[in-house]
């Protein structure tokens, strides 16, 4: 009796889940764009539901022995996930550490906040790498006066600690607007070169000099403008443009596409009010000229969330044990609902973006180019190569607004003889220094071959 009282409550306990999983599909639908992976996630929960409900009515033994099982099978996958959290984690931490230690690497196993500690007990005053993709949910920041602002930047001329992925702390002073370039270069004549892109861009997790533009800087010796920003996606890039991009003028722009979340991060940043207004081509904050009030509410923004950003960083790991992410990573499946997510992004859009970089780098007599930057899933997964992460859809859209392509995956990596070694530890993470200066390499190879 208390066998199927335990079973009745299990499987009511179970269509309330399943319930409460269709109820936030149906949230994110109406506040998202509608995606193929809703339709999946609508049909498990509904799915599960009706046979749930069926179980219930099911003969007692039948049931008591299906429920026991099921939960058997349950417990066994999150007990397994809980394991390669902890013990792998899926590129996390704990995994890199322990992948150092197996090939001798020392690592510095400091957190962020430690780091900026130690700085400051030198007398180094230390801020944590911004993101602008953190203040989407909150449309920007208040200034003093009340008024929203939406920083495109991090804290001008300032040591900056962005991330560790190969065993060290990515850290570099700041620009005078907050980038990754040497101090002076806004003011510099005859820019070559401006990279626009997300944190393969900007140089994450390598040492200052072992970045794509340092390195195009220091091969071409001429000026090179970086204002890459680690989580940036094409409406990002598209803003920083206009605010800055525009005011230097530069011979050549370098959109870096990233495959592996820059439509994904689009889906984000049209969230933003402010920032879909820049699909107005005459709309700008003015943001070249506010970096001290910039810089004011960065700071006071850094001091009271950080908190705040720790906790959100728990939230996700739980989300991600919750959809078994490790397990799913493990049997080269992490992208099931991700990448059926990927194939229905909003390309109109990614093409009015595109569509509005281009022309605004001819307005000063600019050329622009599209770099296209492969993910780690690309040679790690057996994902059909050229659907992964939409990648035909993409270029074929680069293509028909005749813009030139850098395809660094067919010049650099799918030729090479392990391309998983241009990854920390062979981990699902940034490139490490050496892959880098592969694809500062090929794009500094596709100019000098294509303007003898």
């Amino acid at each position: 009796m208390k066998a199927n009282k335990f079973a009745n409550f299990v499987l009511i306990f179970g269509i309330l889940c399943f319930f409460m999983i269709l109820t936030y599909d149906t949230y994110n639908i109406y506040i998202n764009n509608f995606m193929t992976y809703n339709v999946v996630i609508g049909i498990i929960s509904i799915s599960g539901m009706l046979i749930c409900f069926f179980l219930i009515y099911l003969r007692k033994d039948y049931k008591i022995n299906v429920v026991i099982s099921t939960l058997s099978i349950v417990f066994s996958l999150f007990f397994i996930e809980f394991f390669l959290y902890f013990y792998e984690g899926g590129s996390s931490k704990i995994e890199r550490i322990m992948q150092a230690n197996e090939m001798g690497v020392p690592f510095d196993t400091r957190e962020s906040y430690e780091v900026i500690d130690d700085l400051e007990e030198q007398n180094i005053k230390a801020v944590p790498n911004f993101p602008p993709l953190l203040v989407i949910n909150s449309n920007g920041l208040l200034n003093q006066k009340g008024n929203k602002i939406f920083p495109l930047n991090g804290v001008s001329q300032k040591t900056t600690v962005h991330c560790n992925e190969s065993g060290y702390w990515s850290i570099y002073k700041s620009d005078e607007y907050g980038f990754k370039n040497p101090k002076g270069i806004f003011k510099a004549e005859n820019i070559e070169f401006m990279l626009v892109g997300d944190s393969f861009t900007h140089g994450a997790c390598v040492k200052q000099g072992e970045d794509i533009g340092a390195i195009l800087r220091e091969k071409l010796g001429k000026q090179i403008l970086n204002i890459g920003i680690s989580s940036n996606g094409p409406l990002l890039e598209l803003a920083t443009m206009k605010e800055y991009g525009r005011y230097v003028k530069p011979k050549n722009v370098l959109w870096i596409y990233f495959e592996g979340n820059d439509l994904e991060n689009l889906e984000d940043e049209i969230k933003s009010p402010i920032l879909l207004k820049y699909l107005n081509p005459d709309f700008s904050q003015n943001l070249i000229n506010r970096q001290l009030e910039i810089d004011l509410v960065l700071n006071k923004y850094i001091q009271n969330q950080i908190k705040e950003l720790v906790m959100d960083t728990n939230v996700e790991n739980i989300l991600n044990i919750m959809k078994l992410r490790h397990i799913r990573q493990k049997l080269n499946i992490i992208n099931l609902l991700e990448t059926t997510h990927q194939l229905n992004p909003s390309f109109p859009l990614f093409k009015q973006i595109l569509e509005q970089a281009k022309k605004l780098t001819l307005s000063w007599g600019g050329n622009f180019y599209f770099v296209y930057l492969p993910s780690w899933e690309r040679y790690a997964t057996d994902i059909d190569q050229d659907t992964l992460y939409s990648r035909n859809q993409v270029l074929s859209i680069v293509k028909e607004l005749n813009i030139p392509i850098i395809d660094i995956h067919k010049k650099v990596f799918m030729n090479h003889p392990d391309p998983l070694s241009v990854f920390p530890f062979r981990l699902n993470l940034h490139y490490n220094s050496e892959g880098y200066r592969l694809v500062a390499n090929a794009i500094y190879q596709y100019f000098k071959d294509h303007h003898k």
